[in-house]
């Protein structure tokens, strides 16, 4: 059984806008964010019935084995070889890796790709979240996900004007409390960082200068080495 249509989308409904476009005070991105996690959590939970359900590609962040020749391989340009740097000299980048290839699991529908243009909102008549579908829908880990949104929260914050940690703190109690079963943890975060700044690499950038793509490029990367610092801590982190 796959996700429900009402949850994963060919295409954008009609009225529906990505997070991107989202503006508001405060209280309306507090709102967001909840629903966005509990409709996270519904399609998480998304029972599997009797049929036999395709199993989600893997980022390709997550293998340690095929990451550097995925980042090689990709555009050589200065995001892709800060980002190979940063792996390659970094032991915690690596061994964040290798913990979150081997924790991996494939027992929750996942969506896998949740950046913010996959993740629609309506506010009328009523707020409600859907999601686009993603190539390669199917079962995996469902902390990818969850560190994906938070990633999305962070990136989102300064375009909105809002401090992120209220708005993650709200997106993570949508979640559990509609039984998200998925949970943070430092290696999986550290690892979900490093792709971002590739995503960050690979977006189209506004023409603002060279130092604004290197300056957010550091900040991704900097949050991955620091992730990857606690990596074995036994208290999740966002």
């Amino acid at each position: 059984m796959y996700p429900p249509p009402e949850l994963l989308a060919q295409e954008g409904r009609f009225g529906a806008a990505d997070l991107v476009q989202q503006r508001g005070t405060v209280a309306e991105l507090v709102q967001i964010c909840q629903a966005w996690g509990s409709a996270l959590a519904s399609l998480h939970c998304t029972a599997m019935g009797g049929s036999v359900a395709p199993v989600a590609a893997r980022p390709w962040v997550v293998n340690p084995q095929h990451l550097t020749v995925s980042i090689r391989s990709a555009d050589r340009g200065l995001g892709h070889a800060a980002v190979l740097r940063a792996y390659e000299y970094s032991c915690d980048l690596r061994a964040a890796a290798l913990e979150v290839d081997e924790r991996w699991t494939d027992r929750h529908w996942i969506h896998g790709d949740l950046n913010a243009n996959n993740v629609l909102i309506e506010h009328q008549p009523a707020l409600r979240v859907s999601f686009l579908r993603s190539d390669d829908p199917g079962l995996g880990d469902p902390a990818w996900d969850l560190a994906s949104a938070v990633d999305m929260i962070a990136w989102l914050s300064p375009r909105w004007h809002a401090m992120p940690q209220p708005l993650v703190d709200y997106f993570l109690l949508g979640y559990r409390r509609a039984g998200g079963p998925a949970r943070l943890y430092p290696a999986i975060q550290a690892v979900r960082a490093l792709a971002t700044a590739v995503w960050v690499a690979e977006t189209p950038q506004q023409p603002t200068g060279q130092e604004d793509v290197q300056a957010d490029l550091a900040f991704w990367l900097d949050r991955a080495r620091a992730y990857a610092g606690r990596v074995g801590c036994p208290i999740a982190v966002a």
